[in-house]
């Protein structure tokens, strides 16, 4: 025998020891989708997301939807910041806070200028912001268009 084939041969009954020691047949990896012990979903949009500045004030619903485990989450806080632009909440402000109900829903009413409150076509930011007991945030943009009527 060659000292090639010896080698070769050593190496082989090597490596039928080694996996039959082994005993795992299979692995679960899991999937990126899930299930995981927790997780919250988070989404945030204007309908409409563009509006027009008349003479009457444009209004726009900004809405929060959370999900925890892929079910509606009830209770849950979330922060809803106008960043820029004109415009403002219901209630005359900047900064709203609105609690989900029992279909994950969190919603703040944006109420735009009028025409003769601005002097061109705008943008407004707003920020929602879901309450978490960890230090990162849960966070999205929205943007709202406002073209001014003529």
């Amino acid at each position: 025998m060659t000292r090639h084939r010896t080698i070769l041969i050593t190496g082989v009954v090597f490596l039928a020891v080694l996996t039959a020691g082994c005993q795992r047949t299979g692995m679960d990896t899991g999937t990126p989708l899930g299930p995981s012990s927790f997780a919250l979903t988070f989404d945030l949009v204007a309908q409409p997301n563009v509006i027009l500045a008349a003479k009457k004030r444009p209004i726009s619903i900004i809405r929060a939807t959370v999900y925890q485990n892929g079910k509606p989450a009830l209770n849950k806080t979330v922060y809803f910041t106008i960043l820029s632009g004109p415009g403002e909440f219901g209630d005359f402000s900047h900064r709203a806070v609105v609690t989900t109900n029992s279909d994950g829903l969190a919603s703040v009413m944006f109420i735009g200028p009028t025409q003769f409150e601005i002097d061109a076509d705008s943008d407004t930011k707003i920020e929602g912001r879901l309450e978490t007991t960890t230090p990162e945030g849960i966070l999205k943009y929205v943007d709202l268009r406002i073209l001014i009527s003529e």
